[in-house]
């Protein structure tokens, strides 16, 4: 039922990209994440350019050789969300515990896009070469909408476009050069990739507040109705999610399925543009498992914490403050149950208490950490590539 898989890559010595064990509190990076942190104030505000979207750094009819086409892209999950399916088809990806989810937003500031030499140290899956090229822009973008570029059936937002190294020349075609990225605070000097006016609200909060990521959308329960009795009679049918977020990375030497063997670096062409496709899978903030790539989907966890408004209920990351993931209650402190096996291809360890995995990993004190730990490790290139991530700084809420 899910077309992704655990990664041989996956090992305990460094944290790959849905797989991985350094700590939530290692910055990871030594003594660049003190330079990093962001400077958090409550009267930070954007400038009124940003308010307008710039126009697309480059069409699906633009190709120059030599140069990478950056673009980002959240796939089919962020721009249409998750149907539920009790019994799903093959490669059809479902939130087992029967929840629907739509996205309005999945905003994220991307920042430092470079290139390098490829490392001469092939044992080390963060290493990298000398310098080629660092982008100066910042891009605060929305990829829960759909982009104007077609890119194996996704949609996918035009970000930059590398047509030479920083010192002058050409892009070299035989030559994989390492492909990097990071993920960031909220800035003013972003550039405004696709946010709407009510996106730029969001996005002033994002600022003030230092937060990296914010996830929004709906969640309807479509699974088989809840038994008499159980605790599942009290949880709400409608969820409105809103978790916003710090939780800075770097995204290094990112593996390119495009290479055809998963080896790492983008090779230009010389006869016309090639790739490079940042993409978040947003699917990890509903993993229920650290230190594996894509155990089974679920948002009972979420449900069990929300607050009744009005005609919905509504979650956010405070509703999960002091939560153990390996001891799941709800909001009237009762365990919850797993409902997972109404779906076809899962089978609960424990119908009658849901426990998540934290993989071996230390410093994750709560549920809140849970989702910023597993969302950190969203970022990919061209759909599946891993990167060797490394957290740039501390949680923020």
């Amino acid at each position: 039922m899910n077309t992704r898989f655990i990664s041989a890559a996956c090992t305990a010595s460094l944290l790959l990209a849905g797989c991985g064990s350094t700590p939530a509190g290692d910055a990871g990076v030594g003594a660049d994440a003190a330079s990093d942190a962001p400077v958090i104030s409550a009267d930070a505000s954007l400038p009124e350019s940003f308010r307008t979207p710039v126009a697309p750094a480059f069409t699906s009819t633009t190709s120059d050789p030599r140069t990478i086409q950056v673009s980002i892209s959240g796939e089919a999950d962020a721009v249409n969300g998750f149907d539920y399916n009790a019994n799903p088809g093959d490669g059809e990806r479902v939130v087992v515990d029967g929840w629907q989810l739509r996205f309005s937003r999945v905003i994220t500031t991307i920042a430092r896009v470079r290139l390098n030499r490829p490392s001469t140290t092939p044992t080390d899956p963060a290493a990298v070469g000398a310098d080629v090229f660092t982008s100066p822009a910042i891009f605060a973008v929305n990829v829960a909408k759909a982009g104007p570029l077609v890119v194996g059936g996704d949609t996918a937002i035009p970000l930059t476009v590398i047509s030479a190294p920083a010192g002058g020349g050409s892009l070299d075609p035989m030559v994989r050069y390492a492909f990097s990225f990071d993920t960031a605070p909220a800035s003013p000097a972003a550039t405004n990739v696709n946010l709407d006016a009510a996106d730029v609200t969001a996005y002033e909060e994002m600022l003030r507040k230092g937060w990296t990521w914010l996830i929004e959308g709906t969640a309807n329960y479509r699974g088989a109705a809840p038994g008499a009795g159980t605790s599942f009679e009290s949880y709400p049918t409608t969820v409105r999610f809103r978790f916003g977020f710090g939780a800075d990375a770097r995204y290094l030497n990112c593996n390119n399925p495009d290479n055809g063997d998963e080896s790492p670096g983008v090779a230009p062409n010389p006869s016309r543009a090639v790739t490079a496709q940042i993409t978040l899978h947003v699917d990890h903030f509903l993993w229920g498992a650290l230190g594996v790539e894509d155990p089974p989907l679920r948002f009972d966890q979420f449900a069990s914490r929300a607050r009744a408004m009005g005609d919905a209920a509504e979650v956010t990351l405070d509703d999960l403050v002091g939560v153990a993931p390996t001891n799941l209650r709800d909001r009237m402190n009762r365990t919850v149950p797993d409902r997972g096996g109404q779906t076809a291809g899962y089978t609960p360890r424990n119908p009658d208490a849901l426990s998540f995995d934290l993989g071996g990993n230390t410093g994750v004190a709560d549920l809140r950490d849970f989702v910023a730990f597993s969302h950190r490790a969203s970022g990919h290139l061209n759909s599946e590539g891993l990167c060797a991530v490394r957290p740039s700084g501390a949680f923020r809420y």
